[in-house]
Protein backbone atom coordinates (compact mmCIF):
# COMPACT_ATOMS: atom_id res chain seq x y z
CA UNK A 1 0.00 0.00 0.00
CA UNK A 2 1.41 3.33 -0.72
CA UNK A 3 1.43 6.13 1.71
CA UNK A 4 1.68 9.62 1.71
CA UNK A 5 3.39 11.77 3.84
CA UNK A 6 3.40 16.25 3.33
CA UNK A 7 4.43 18.89 5.27
CA UNK A 8 4.76 22.65 4.49
CA UNK A 9 5.86 25.27 6.83
CA UNK A 10 6.61 29.43 6.23
CA UNK A 11 10.18 30.06 7.89
CA UNK A 12 11.95 33.49 8.47
CA UNK A 13 14.89 32.52 6.51
CA UNK A 14 16.11 33.07 3.40
CA UNK A 15 15.18 30.63 0.65
CA UNK A 16 19.00 29.97 -0.57
CA UNK A 17 20.05 29.49 3.54
CA UNK A 18 17.08 27.23 3.73
CA UNK A 19 17.93 25.09 0.33
CA UNK A 20 21.48 25.27 1.39
CA UNK A 21 20.73 23.19 4.83
CA UNK A 22 18.49 20.73 2.51
CA UNK A 23 21.38 20.28 0.17
CA UNK A 24 24.17 19.56 2.68
CA UNK A 25 23.81 15.79 2.29
CA UNK A 26 27.60 15.38 3.84
CA UNK A 27 25.48 17.27 7.42
CA UNK A 28 22.96 15.34 7.98
CA UNK A 29 24.58 12.80 10.47
CA UNK A 30 25.09 16.10 12.47
CA UNK A 31 21.48 16.69 12.97
CA UNK A 32 19.16 14.08 11.53
CA UNK A 33 17.81 11.85 14.58
CA UNK A 34 18.81 8.46 14.59
CA UNK A 35 21.33 9.07 11.52
CA UNK A 36 24.79 7.60 12.20
CA UNK A 37 26.41 8.04 8.71
CA UNK A 38 25.60 10.23 5.38
CA UNK A 39 28.22 9.74 2.71
CA UNK A 40 28.26 11.10 -0.80
CA UNK A 41 28.77 8.47 -3.33
CA UNK A 42 29.23 10.37 -6.47
CA UNK A 43 27.78 13.71 -8.13
CA UNK A 44 27.82 14.27 -11.81
CA UNK A 45 26.13 18.09 -12.06
CA UNK A 46 22.58 18.28 -10.65
CA UNK A 47 22.48 14.46 -9.58
CA UNK A 48 24.14 12.46 -6.88
CA UNK A 49 24.09 9.45 -5.44
CA UNK A 50 24.27 9.15 -1.33
CA UNK A 51 23.91 6.84 1.46
CA UNK A 52 22.17 7.49 4.56
CA UNK A 53 22.97 4.94 7.81
CA UNK A 54 20.47 4.68 10.85
CA UNK A 55 20.63 3.07 13.85
CA UNK A 56 16.80 2.76 15.19
CA UNK A 57 15.91 0.75 18.09
CA UNK A 58 19.45 -0.73 18.11
CA UNK A 59 19.04 -1.88 14.93
CA UNK A 60 20.87 -0.46 11.90
CA UNK A 61 19.42 0.56 8.14
CA UNK A 62 20.31 2.03 5.29
CA UNK A 63 18.91 4.00 2.34
CA UNK A 64 20.88 5.03 -0.88
CA UNK A 65 19.43 7.48 -2.89
CA UNK A 66 19.84 9.50 -6.22
CA UNK A 67 19.34 13.15 -6.06
CA UNK A 68 18.42 15.67 -8.56
CA UNK A 69 19.26 18.73 -7.60
CA UNK A 70 18.16 22.31 -8.59
CA UNK A 71 17.91 26.26 -7.97
CA UNK A 72 14.67 25.29 -5.98
CA UNK A 73 14.08 21.64 -4.94
CA UNK A 74 15.93 17.74 -4.31
CA UNK A 75 13.85 15.16 -5.85
CA UNK A 76 14.72 12.00 -3.97
CA UNK A 77 14.73 8.79 -5.30
CA UNK A 78 15.27 5.62 -3.23
CA UNK A 79 17.91 3.11 -4.86
CA UNK A 80 18.53 0.67 -1.74
CA UNK A 81 16.88 0.34 1.29
CA UNK A 82 14.20 -0.34 4.06
CA UNK A 83 11.35 1.05 1.46
CA UNK A 84 10.19 -1.22 -1.88
CA UNK A 85 9.42 2.13 -2.85
CA UNK A 86 10.51 6.38 -1.83
CA UNK A 87 10.07 8.81 -3.42
CA UNK A 88 9.99 12.61 -1.93
CA UNK A 89 10.57 16.25 -2.83
CA UNK A 90 11.92 19.34 -1.11
CA UNK A 91 11.17 22.37 -2.81
CA UNK A 92 11.93 25.87 -1.20
CA UNK A 93 9.80 28.76 -2.10
CA UNK A 94 11.31 31.95 -1.65
CA UNK A 95 8.79 34.40 -0.52
CA UNK A 96 10.54 37.66 0.24
CA UNK A 97 14.27 38.72 1.03
CA UNK A 98 13.81 36.99 4.42
CA UNK A 99 11.03 34.41 4.46
CA UNK A 100 10.57 31.12 2.20
CA UNK A 101 7.87 28.28 2.55
CA UNK A 102 9.77 24.93 2.80
CA UNK A 103 8.01 21.91 1.45
CA UNK A 104 8.25 17.98 1.81
CA UNK A 105 6.32 15.69 0.02
CA UNK A 106 6.81 11.85 -0.33
CA UNK A 107 5.27 8.09 -0.90
CA UNK A 108 6.43 5.18 0.26
CA UNK A 109 5.84 1.62 0.15
CA UNK A 110 6.79 -0.81 2.66
CA UNK A 111 7.50 -4.60 2.27
CA UNK A 112 4.55 -6.89 3.02
CA UNK A 113 5.81 -7.53 6.41
CA UNK A 114 6.58 -4.52 7.59
CA UNK A 115 3.38 -2.16 6.22
CA UNK A 116 1.63 -4.99 8.28
CA UNK A 117 3.38 -4.49 11.79
CA UNK A 118 4.21 -1.05 11.24
CA UNK A 119 1.39 1.95 12.13
CA UNK A 120 1.36 4.60 9.73
CA UNK A 121 1.05 6.77 13.20
CA UNK A 122 4.90 5.65 13.94
CA UNK A 123 5.89 5.91 10.69
CA UNK A 124 4.64 9.73 10.59
CA UNK A 125 6.00 11.01 13.71
CA UNK A 126 9.33 9.82 12.46
CA UNK A 127 9.25 11.71 9.71
CA UNK A 128 7.84 14.67 11.73
CA UNK A 129 11.09 14.58 13.60
CA UNK A 130 13.12 14.61 10.53
CA UNK A 131 11.27 17.13 9.05
CA UNK A 132 11.49 19.54 12.28
CA UNK A 133 15.16 18.46 12.26
CA UNK A 134 15.92 20.25 9.01
CA UNK A 135 13.76 23.08 10.30
CA UNK A 136 15.65 23.57 13.53
CA UNK A 137 19.33 23.70 11.28
CA UNK A 138 17.98 26.31 9.27
CA UNK A 139 16.72 29.04 12.37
Amino acid sequence: MTRKISFHKVLNVDSRKTLEVVTNFNDYANFIPGCTSAKLISRESSKEIGRLEFNLLGKDYFIESENIIDDSSIIINQLKGPFKKFKGEWTVESIDESSCQINFNATYELPFLLDAIIPKQLVDNFSKNIIESFIKRVS
